[in-house]
């Protein structure tokens, strides 16, 4: 009998931890105590790095230029500046579509250009954990883009640079969005031999009943294939 009585004993105390860990009016639920952001290594499909070929959108995004003059030196972004990746905990519907291009003012599309490099790509992982120890947020992302895209032989461009969630698990009681942004085209090149260059921002918020926290990864990439994350 006093066995029984210990093992329901050992087992309320073990019931009564656990819940304390999951319970979501406990203030340490919500407390972040930890955020770690990490390179992780993967092989994914080459399905993934299909791009769509329609420019239409990308056309009407495009400044005109002068008499259709094409200027290869003055490199500008012909797509979007800001988008969102993650929203209310979900992905955005059309991340797929969603990119950044670093192309010659007065071309419509990324293929009015020749000579592509295959796609590029890093992989990032984001966890936050909570005053338990608990993973609250696990988001994983890829900062893609295709670079080396060329005008008639001169220059090298970036086109399809994008960010997309590859796996998101939130825990009951927060609010995980993030959103991909622009701040920056670049020629560092000359004017005789242009290199595009981009800064992208990864900005993530994370909400609760008494958590707000905002984080921001930046990146830069070139036309000829650097890639180089920003501290």
């Amino acid at each position: 009998m006093i066995r029984v009585l210990a093992i329901i004993a050992l087992s309320a105390v073990v019931t009564s931890h656990s819940y304390a860990q999951t319970n979501p009016h406990n203030q340490d639920y919500y407390k972040i105590k930890n955020i770690t952001v990490k390179e992780v290594t993967e092989q994914i499909p080459p399905s993934t790095f299909q791009v769509a070929s329609d420019c239409t959108t990308l056309s009407q995004a495009a400044p005109t230029a002068a008499a259709d003059m094409i200027s290869p030196e003055q490199i500008i972004n012909i797509g979007k500046e800001i988008w969102k990746i993650i929203e209310a905990g979900k992905p955005a519907i059309n991340t797929k579509f969603d990119t950044a291009n670093a192309l010659p003012v007065g071309v419509k599309c990324w293929t009015d250009l020749q000579g592509w490099s295959a796609p590029k790509y890093k992989t990032y992982n984001v966890q936050y954990k909570n005053g338990f120890d608990m993973t609250v947020v696990d988001f994983t992302y890829r900062v893609m883009y295709t670079p080396n895209g060329n005008l008639n032989g001169v220059g090298q461009y970036i086109t399809n640079a994008q960010v997309i969630p590859a796996s998101l698990t939130v825990a009951w009681g927060f609010d995980f969005s993030v959103i991909a942004n622009i701040p920056a085209v670049t020629n560092i090149g000359t004017t005789n031999n242009p290199v595009a260059a981009m800064q992208m921002n990864v900005q993530w918020t994370l909400d609760s009943t008494v958590t707000h926290i905002e984080s921001t990864q930046s990146y830069f990439i070139t036309g000829e294939g650097a890639f180089q994350s920003l501290k």
